[in-house]
């Protein structure tokens, strides 16, 4: 490979670099965060360069042919004389039924549908980020549950096999105290995997470990923002993805069609003659063009008229999806943010939790009140934040069909 290929592709590369070092440096909020997931995501570049090919295809399809300069010179020998024929004509192409102004209506509806592909990938990975960031503040409070609640069962268990003499149920207690330490064990080891798995991710995406990343984020969330519900479908990007295939197919058949017309090609012609020392000039006129005779392109207009109703009706069907699953979204969110709105949040848990905690280790608490009050609280924080992630990707998604930008307040 050349020198002249490679310089382009490593000056892109590294232009590429120094646009992600220049977002992700110095990352100090959770919207920095976002924002280097978005410039470091592969589906964002990739929509990105088919968008710049799309606007570069745009740009040629507006461009006029050349016309053809066609130059011909013959010498020979008549009744001992020499003779000289030169002719030259010059044709500028004229495209009949609309060519050109088709081509730009395909590059045109092309580049719409990259737009709507960049604004999918970039609210895509905007989604997925927001959702691991609220994943990690909800991750460290079920975390710091599940170690406390086993370090409560390890400290019962030493304070049970430190006295010299067991009731019956002074045994009982102490062995399903093991058990239950045991099984928090277990489930600290899962949540060990996944804060592995949540630092792999944002290592990957941002290039931050979880203890950077904590330091940006708040112990709680904003209060639940109102649907906005009076917005139509007109500016969703799936709808205007099949927009775009529409005018496509609107195009392709409008090229379809003016290709049943010929190409002309016209032009001044000039023929120059010189023979026993006369010179001869004739001007004129030249015409060329093909003759539909054998077919008239019907066999394209219809593909392209076909292309033109599939296209027309996966708008019809894509429109009336969108709609129920707008109202499906609004819906769940409206519910659940009822239902979590209602429901103690973690100082409510943490006050509680306390207090228990007092009772437990003075023994006035039976063992199995003691481990079912700790799998309750462990698991009803499991439970909310599960309902808050489905709430919060409810929110994101009705973003997304509406055309609006991909944000939450963490």
């Amino acid at each position: 490979m050349s020198f002249l290929r490679i310089a382009p592709l490593a000056f892109l590369i590294s232009s590429i670099a120094w646009a992600e070092s220049d977002v992700c440096g110095n990352i100090s909020n959770y919207q920095q965060i976002i924002a280097c997931a978005e410039s470091r995501s592969p589906e964002v570049v990739r929509a990105e360069a088919s968008l710049k090919q799309k606007n570069a295809f745009k740009e040629a399809s507006a461009q006029l042919r050349n016309p053809e300069l066609s130059f011909e010179t013959v010498t020979g020998l008549v009744n001992s004389g020499n003779i000289t024929e030169t002719d030259i004509s010059l044709a500028f192409p004229i495209e009949l039924g609309g060519k050109r102004s088709a081509r730009k209506e395909v590059a045109s509806g092309e580049a719409a549908r990259a737009e709507a592909e960049l604004f999918l990938a970039k609210a895509s990975v905007r989604k997925k980020t927001i959702l691991k960031l609220l994943r990690l503040r909800q991750f460290y409070t079920e975390q710091a549950l599940v170690e406390e609640s086993l370090e409560t069962f390890t400290r019962l268990v030493k304070q049970y096999e430190s006295r010299p003499l067991h009731s019956p149920e002074q045994d009982v207690s102490l062995t399903v105290y093991r058990i239950a330490k045991g099984e928090y064990g277990f489930k600290k080891m899962q949540y060990d995997e996944e804060s592995a798995e949540l630092e792999s991710y944002f290592k990957v995406n941002v290039g931050l470990d979880l203890v950077t990343l904590r330091k940006s984020l708040s112990s709680s969330g904003a209060p639940w923002p109102k649907l906005n519900q009076g917005r139509d479908l007109a500016k969703s990007p799936v709808l205007a993805m099949l927009e775009a295939d529409v005018s496509i197919a609107k195009a392709d058949l409008a090229k379809a069609q003016g290709d049943s017309w010929p190409t002309l090609n016209i032009g001044p012609s000039a023929k120059f003659a010189k023979e026993g020392g006369q010179s001869y000039e004739q001007f004129g006129v030249n015409l060329s063009m093909p003759i539909p005779v054998l077919n008239l392109n019907g066999g394209n207009r219809a593909v392209a008229g076909t292309s033109l109703q599939s296209a027309e009706v996966r708008k019809s069907l894509a429109l009336r999806e969108l709609q129920a699953e707008k109202l499906k979204l609004q819906k769940l969110y409206q519910s659940s943010v009822v239902i979590l709105e209602q429901t103690p949040g973690g100082n409510a848990l943490d006050k509680n939790h306390k207090r228990m905690e007092s009772h437990f280790v003075k023994g006035v608490v039976p063992s199995s009140l003691v481990i079912e009050a700790h799998r309750s609280l462990v698991e009803f924080e499991r439970t909310r934040n599960e309902r808050e992630s489905k709430a919060v990707e409810a929110y994101l998604d009705l973003q997304i069909i509406d055309g609006q930008p991909v944000e939450w307040k963490l």
